[in-house]
């Protein structure tokens, strides 16, 4: 009896068990999403992915942002077997994001997740990409052309070409597809102040969008006609110039004397402040202001000493700052200072205001530097004028490297030497002369 009492209990147990088992074995999942792929677009995304041969998938759900946000695609068998599939999800925010994938149908039954993750592309994006600029340009008031030099293209750049949008002078709007592979365009019959909307558009490897890049604005210079204002304070070709923080021109004549003309708030400069023999001509070959109360010599023994100016009397910071410096002309900026090569090189020197030098130095940031007349316009643009006349300008960036060369005038060979203080910029003619400009880089200055 008691055997048969534990049979029974034993048999009751195994009826349970197989139940549950029997009801599990009634749920059924549907085959998985398999081989998620995406594709990145501006916003949006293209995914791709394969259904197996389970017929009875109707849909495919996508999840994103914790489920909260889904898609349904359906699912239309064309072909026995494995399927691909795809969507295009559009108004997407720009980063990556995982997703879930489920295979659905209408009696409630699911496959189990499957994830991916999918990037969308936004203005982050566009920010990061380098798109071309216009390395130079050179604008023609007489012919109204407008020459652009481009910046190279690399292999790996993505960059597909670029995109001109201007208006003629006749008024016509226009707009030019540029190649890839296309540096230097010349623009017919250009208006000078005219604009130009320069962009450049990408194709990224496996995106499914063109990206353009923000648009740069370019000009063509307004043209002035100009001859200058005569001043009244008179100069020598041998003597050296210089500013002062925009507001007193240096002059350090042949005599070695140091003359200091205050700028007056009319553009006039007062009778200037004499300190006789500060440097001798003999010994030094070029003198400049460099920055705050230190200033910079070049001696004719090549060496370049750093000196502090007190009230017109110079004490020495550094002698022998550095050695070898046997360049032909230097030109002053502020923290820093170009040497002149004679084969063309523009390079810059960096100097601490304690007489110890920076880093880098003896950089080249230019060559092909041709120029007798220059000068450094408010420490922001080298200006100079070729052989022919012609007045260039070029941005220097806080390194000192020239960013684009742009051809900004044309009669200039009438001056021997350029000056800028502050707005201003002093030209001297042949006679000691000098001339006044109220000057904009921006411009195109023709001189009468």
């Amino acid at each position: 009896m008691l055997a048969g009492f534990f049979f029974t209990i034993s048999c009751n147990d195994m009826n349970d068990i197989q139940s549950k088992f029997a009801d599990l074995a009634e749920e059924t999942y549907l085959g998985k999403v398999d081989s998620i792929r995406s594709f990145p677009g501006y916003g949006r995304a293209k995914i791709t992915w394969y259904i197996g041969s389970d017929p009875k998938i109707e849909q495919t759900v996508i999840y994103w942002n914790m489920r909260k946000d889904s898609i349904v695609k359906d699912f239309v068998r064309t072909q026995p077997g494995v399927q691909k599939d795809s969507i295009l999800v559009e108004n997407l925010p720009e980063g990556t994001r995982q997703y879930e994938f489920r295979n659905i149908n209408k009696l409630g039954q699911t496959s189990l997740y499957s994830k991916a993750s999918v990037t969308a592309w936004g203005e982050n994006l566009v920010k990061k990409l380098s798109p071309r600029i216009v390395k130079a340009q050179e604008f023609d008031y007489a012919t109204s052309k407008f020459k652009l030099v481009l910046s190279d293209t690399f292999k790996g750049d993505s960059i597909i070409y670029s995109i001109m949008h201007f208006t003629d002078k006749q008024g016509v709007k226009k707009s030019i597809r540029i190649p890839r592979d296309t540096t230097m365009l010349v623009l017919d019959d250009f208006p000078d102040g005219g604009e130009i909307q320069f962009g450049t558009v990408f194709f990224l490897p496996q995106g499914i969008d063109t990206i353009h890049s923000a648009y740069q604005t370019i000009k063509a210079p307004k043209v002035i006609f100009e001859t200058g204002e005569k001043l009244s304070i008179g100069g020598g070709l041998a003597s050296k110039y210089f500013d002062r923080d925009g507001e007193s021109l240096y002059e350090w004549n042949s005599a070695g004397d140091v003359k200091v003309y205050s700028k007056n708030g009319d553009g006039t400069f007062s009778q200037p402040v004499v300190y006789p023999v500060v440097l001798s001509r003999k010994s030094f070959r070029d003198f400049f202001f460099y920055d705050e109360d230190i200033f910079i010599s070049v001696g004719t023994d090549n060496k370049v000493n750093m000196y502090r100016w007190t009230d017109g009397t110079l004490s020495i910071v550094k002698a022998g700052l550095g050695t070898g410096f046997n360049h032909p002309a230097y030109i002053p900026a502020k923290g820093f200072f170009y040497s002149v090569e004679a084969k063309g090189d523009l390079k810059t020197w960096l100097a601490n205001n304690d007489g110890t030098w920076g880093s880098p130095n003896g950089t080249a940031v230019y060559t092909a530097f041709s120029y007798n007349i220059f000068a450094l316009y408010k420490f922001k643009y080298l200006i100079a004028v070729d052989a022919q006349g012609v007045l260039w300008s070029a941005p220097i960036s806080a390194a000192g490297y020239p960013i684009s060369l742009n051809k900004i005038g044309t009669g200039w060979d009438r001056f021997k030497i350029l000056v800028t203080v502050g707005d201003l910029l002093l030209a001297m003619d042949a006679n000691g002369d000098f001339w006044k400009f109220d000057f904009d880089p921006e411009k195109y200055w023709i001189v009468q």
